[in-house]
């Protein structure tokens, strides 16, 4: 295994019960994942991610195939080999596990005396990576004294103050609310590439697709790529606009696509812009609200994955009228936090060019 891979399952099967009541849970899973990157793992409930992190993380025994961690392999590794590899790992979990009864300097401490740290270097470690999550100031609270948004800090403190090789995160976000939610998931991003840890972050969150070098996901225990999930996807997208009105789908599914690009165009997603596009969208479709975040969703992951159109939304059928509140839109969408950056203007010509729209939009100025 090359030395900047982290993380190489190949054909990893894994079952719960055993005869007539085995479950199978996953089915033939492979992927490679390398020092530095951030991966985020998405697929309904039940389709076998925590189980998946929970055999990466060495918590749980494999059964088939091959799980490398760190160039070591966990199958049929004794139980010496499993805790030594989770000492190399950190775990972030949805609810941040602290022990109400220590200080927050005492709860990430218990990470190093784990990994025989100790004295001034465990000192100084405690206090970089305190001041790092912005919590110095609190390290003698207790976690009844902190707020949910601290208190995920405090486990992120925990997690990676032994500057661990790998990051494992499950839903670390979805016990927060939108702003503490995504504040955490760029502290993860952040403190993991100084450190050039590996990261997988298992998540229903669509709001934070856009920090991820790679989506993997799975359905029914089951990897599939990003492509494949917006091709499904996008059909359902289809269907769902062809309900509401048959005669607009096509340019819908393109109008909500486009949006997409541009507030994906400099690289990450606000949430005035998000917003924008809840609005934009409610009011050119009537969709409900739920509606509305799956053709959020979907469109994201289509800018992600770079998949081709559907054949169906090819030709959006554009009039003046239309393609006058198309561009409009796609500049209410750059201009929602308050800027419209020059990569997404630029974007904006693009989409123009790609559908023959160019007469409408003034040239980005040099």
């Amino acid at each position: 295994m090359g030395s900047d891979v982290r993380i190489a399952l190949e054909d990893v099967s894994y079952a719960f019960g055993q005869g007539a009541l085995e479950k199978q849970i996953l089915f033939d899973i492979g992927t490679r994942i390398e020092a530095g990157q951030i991966v985020i793992l998405t697929g309904p409930s039940g389709s076998g991610k925590t189980t998946l992190l929970t055999l990466i993380g060495a918590l749980r025994s494999a059964q088939k195939g091959s799980v490398k961690v760190l160039g070591h392999e966990l199958l049929n590794a004794s139980e010496k080999a499993l805790i030594k590899a989770r000492r190399q790992i950190g775990y972030i979990f949805q609810s941040h596990n602290l022990l109400d009864s220590l200080t927050i300097h005492q709860n990430v401490q218990m990470a190093l005396q784990l990994c025989g740290i100790k004295g001034r270097e465990a000192k100084d470690r405690i206090a970089e990576v305190l001041e790092r999550v912005g919590l110095d100031e609190h390290e003698h609270k207790v976690p009844r004294e902190l707020s949910g948004g601290q208190k995920q800090r405090a486990g992120i403190a925990r997690a990676l103050v032994s500057r661990p090789q790998i990051v494992l995160a499950d839903e670390p976000t979805a016990s927060l609310d939108k702003r503490s939610g995504r504040d955490v998931v760029e502290l993860i991003q952040d403190l993991a590439r100084e450190d050039g840890s590996a990261v997988i972050l298992v998540t229903h969150d669509s709001r934070i697709l856009d920090v991820a070098d790679r989506i993997l996901h799975l359905e029914d225990g089951h990897m599939k790529s990003l492509s494949e999930v917006v091709s499904e996807g996008t059909s359902r997208m289809l269907n769902l606009l062809e309900k509401h009105d048959p005669h607009s789908a096509n340019y819908l599914a393109t109008f909500a696509f486009a949006l997409a690009r541009i507030a994906y165009a400099d690289g990450e997603i606000s949430d005035s812009e998000r917003d924008e596009m809840r609005r934009i969208l409610h009011e050119v479709a009537k969709l409900e609200a739920a509606e509305v975040e799956f053709i959020m969703e979907m469109s994201m992951m289509q800018k992600r994955a770079q998949a081709g159109m559907d054949n169906r939304i090819l030709d959006p059928a554009f009039d003046d009228n239309r393609a006058e509140h198309f561009l409009n839109s796609l500049h209410a969408i750059a201009q929602a936090d308050g800027i419209a950056s020059s990569e997404e203007l630029v974007e904006i010509e693009a989409i123009a060019a790609e559908f023959g729209l160019t007469e409408y939009v003034s040239p980005v100025p040099d």
